[in-house]
Parts: C-alpha cells; structure tokens; sequence
C-alpha cells in the first residue's frame, strides 16, 4: 500500500504519471489531492483504497458531462475548488468541507454505503441512478444542502440530521430530524413513495410531495411539521403521535392529508383548514 499526491505537472488528465508525486495510484493506494488549483478530467480509472481531497485544492474535479469514474473504499472530502462530479463505488463518504454554490459536490450514477456530511459551503447532489445503500449522516453542517434527486434507491437507508437542508425527491424509509431543515418532494418520478419512520426531535420538515405518498408512523417530539405546500392528490400518515412541543400545521386548502388514524395527542397542537373533521386519540 502506498501513496501518491497529485501535483498537475503535467495536464488535467488522472491517468497520467507525470501529474502525481509517485505516479498513478493503483489498486491499493492512497490518492492525495491536497493543493493547487489544475482541474483534474474525469476518465474511467482503477479502482483504489482511499481518495483524500484537501482543503488547499482550489480545481475542479470532473465535469456535469464526464465525471471521474473511479471505486475508492473511502472518499474524504474537503476541497473547496468550483467543485467536483464523481461516479463509483464508495464504502464511506466524508465530507467536511466543500466549495459554495449548487454543484459543490455530485454523485453521478454512484453507490455508497454510508455517506457522512459534516461541513461544507454548497449543494451535495445524490442524482438519479446513484443508490445509498446504510447511512445518510448530516451532522454539524448547517450551510449545507443535500439534493436526493428522484429514481436514486434508497431502500434499506436510514438519514439522521441536524443541520442544514435536505431536499429529499426519493422516499428514505427511516428519518430522524434533531435540527436543520427537512424537505420531502417526492414525485412521480420516485420509485420508493413510502417512508416508514419519521421521528423529529426539532427543526423543520416540509412535508409537500407533488405525487401521492405514504408515511408509516410520524412521532413528533418537538418542531414544525408543515404540510401546507404539498400539491400531492393525496398523501397518507397512517400513525400519528404528537408531543408537548410538537406542531402540525396541514392548513393547505387542499386537505389532501389522510391521517388513517385517530391523531394520538401527548401535548402539542394541531392546525388545519376550517371545516375540516380529524380524529383525535
């Protein structure tokens, strides 16, 4: 196992031997990318060990076009250039940093088994065809958007968060929200509609699907769960548990929320359109 860091000495392209300190990296090496501003170009390369992009690297990497297709079993990411498009196989994604703007950082047609956001300055984009196949963590990383776009697989995923946004197109089966904000745009595009658990201990979920959606058990401890801006024909929340400091706000004119079940009432407050009948436990 060895390392190797990328200098640009040469060209923009991954593949070539002069743009490395100890050549190309290869199956079981280390790739740094740790200064300079060189773009680098996405090709298909060898899969390796570890990717470690630093905060002093100002390029690009890839493009919206042509991503870096590359398998790394960890990929830690901090650069902080125009941003970067990557298409592989991950085992863990760390992101600690990343640059502003709305393609700081994209996963194109990738899979990752566990993805971590810790910081960053942008938008992180899980696109369509890319799978998360564990963990979504977005802890600690309040300027930060994560984007899921529709027609991702995110089955047997579970997100945690408590900072920032993710705007979430593709159903997560189990949610829990401390903080930040949540928004659930599922369409007609998804594959999976169903989400399965949604605990929120704080922050905001905006619950406004555009295509009919099924949420299994929503348990609301503490924050806003707002309902007002869906457009869906119909979405369903099958069991519903409000807390003291817990708020449902579905006054959409449209009351196209179906609570299957009577609200199960521990404190908290419900709103919604007047003239509307909800059952309360």
């Amino acid at each position: 196992m060895a390392s190797t860091t990328w200098t640009g000495d040469t060209d923009s392209d991954w593949g070539t031997a002069g743009n490395w300190s100890d050549g190309v990296p290869g199956a079981l090496d280390t790739a740094f990318i740790v200064s300079g501003n060189v773009d680098i170009a996405g090709a298909t390369e060898t899969g390796i060990t570890r990717i470690v992009v630093g905060p002093q690297y100002t390029g690009s990497i890839g493009s919206s076009t042509t991503a870096l297709d590359i398998d790394a079993t960890d990929l830690d990411y901090a650069g902080e250039g125009g941003g970067a498009y990557f298409k592989g196989t991950y085992t863990t994604v760390t992101v600690q940093e990343t640059g502003t703007g709305t393609a700081a950082l994209t996963f194109d047609d990738s899979t990752i088994t566990t993805l971590r956001i810790q910081g960053g300055k942008g938008t992180i984009t899980v696109d369509t065809g890319s799978a998360i196949t564990s963990v979504i963590d977005q802890i600690g990383a309040d300027n930060v958007t994560l984007v899921i776009e529709a027609d991702s697989a995110m089955v047997g995923c579970t997100l945690t968060m408590d900072s920032g946004i993710v705007e979430m197109s593709e159903a997560i089966p189990n949610i829990t929200v401390y903080g930040g904000e949540l928004r659930t745009l599922i369409s007609d595009a998804s594959d999976v509609t169903t989400v399965t658990l949604l605990e929120q201990y704080g922050g905001k979920v905006r619950w406004r699907p555009t295509a009919s959606c099924t949420l299994d058990e929503l348990i609301l401890y503490t924050g806003l769960f707002d309902g007002r801006d869906s457009t869906a024909p119909t979405f369903t929340i099958t069991d519903t548990t409000v807390h003291q400091n817990g708020l449902i706000d579905e006054r959409s004119g449209l009351q196209n929320a179906v609570w299957t079940y009577p609200l199960v009432m521990e404190g908290g407050e419900v709103r919604y359109d007047a003239g509307r009948a909800i059952t309360i436990a």
